[in-house]
């Protein structure tokens, strides 16, 4: 199912094709630098594809296979998916995140992905806020956040990792997306 399009970029389930790029991505070490850390192993990228990104979508909010539909390449994972804190489900809230695999990275994708999804959220979804992390050294996605109109609200200082955390409430937002 094809949740959502832009000019330059397709949105829907992840699909057994998929597997190969995805596996590809988990297992670069620029990628996963701030995104967990190490590069996953074959293995352990391919039960987390199969396990997390395989299965439906439910409620429209998860992180959808990312199509460069020029190519009709896979190039990453974005969407948003239900806010969770200390208590459960923030109800009307939700996290944007995208992902792109590194020969895709300053090309614009990830502003024109994520503006698709602000939109998608407030006027598909009826979300009230959207919020996202970044982990600290990451300057280009919170360059990204911040054309995208996120402002941070809190700095998060760990031993191993640390993050800044940005939210967007919802208001009239740049729309060229269109959703299915």
């Amino acid at each position: 199912m094809i949740v959502l399009e832009t000019d330059r970029l397709l949105f829907r389930d992840h699909q057994l094709d998929d597997l190969e790029p995805f596996c590809a991505m988990e297992a670069d070490a620029e990628f996963r630098r701030f995104v967990g850390g190490q590069p996953r192993t074959r293995f352990a990228a391919e039960e987390k594809f199969r396990r997390v990104y395989l299965p439906a979508i439910q409620h429209r909010m998860g992180l959808w296979a990312t199509i460069l539909k020029q190519e009709s390449r896979y190039i990453g994972y974005c969407g948003v998916y239900p806010h969770i804190g200390a208590a459960g489900l923030i109800p009307e809230e939700g996290v944007l995140a995208f992902y792109l695999a590194r020969p895709y990275w300053r090309l614009g994708l990830a502003t024109e992905g994520g503006l698709a999804f602000i939109a998608f959220a407030f006027w598909e979804l009826k979300l009230s806020r959207l919020v996202a992390s970044v982990e600290i050294g990451n300057d280009a996605s919170m360059r990204v956040l911040t054309k995208l109109g996120f402002t941070q609200f809190d700095f998060e200082q760990g031993q191993r990792r640390s993050f800044h955390h940005f939210e967007l409430n919802n208001r009239a937002a740049p729309h060229r997306a269109r959703a299915f």
